[in-house]
C-alpha cells in the first residue's frame, strides 16, 4: 500500500499536467477535483521539505561538532562523519 502511494506521489506532477490540459473548466466537479489534488500535492511537498529540514538540523547540530575547532570547512566535517 505504501509503495502504491509513493508511486502515485512520484507521478503526480504528470497527472496534474494532464489534468490541467484536459480538464473541463466549465464542469465544477472537474475543477474542484483538480484544485483539491493540487492542494494535497502541495501540502505533501511542503511537509516533506519541512521534515527533511528538521531531520537535517537534528543530525548536524550536534554539540560535539559545533565546539570542535578542527572543523573549519564542510570537507573537515565530512571527514569527521566518515570516521
Amino acid at each position: 500500500m505504501v509503495n502504491i502511494i509513493q508511486k502515485i506521489i512520484r507521478i503526480m506532477p504528470v497527472i496534474l499536467l494532464f489534468m490541467l490540459i484536459f480538464v473541463d473548466r466549465g464542469n465544477k466537479l472537474h475543477v474542484i477535483v483538480f484544485l483539491g489534488l493540487l492542494f494535497i500535492y502541495t501540502i505533501i511537498l511542503i511537509s516533506r521539505i519541512l521534515y527533511a529540514k528538521k531531520l537535517w538540523h537534528k543530525e548536524f547540530n550536534d554539540d560535539n561538532y559545533a565546539k570542535d575547532e578542527s572543523i573549519l570547512k564542510m570537507k573537515d566535517l565530512i571527514e569527521k562523519f566518515d570516521k
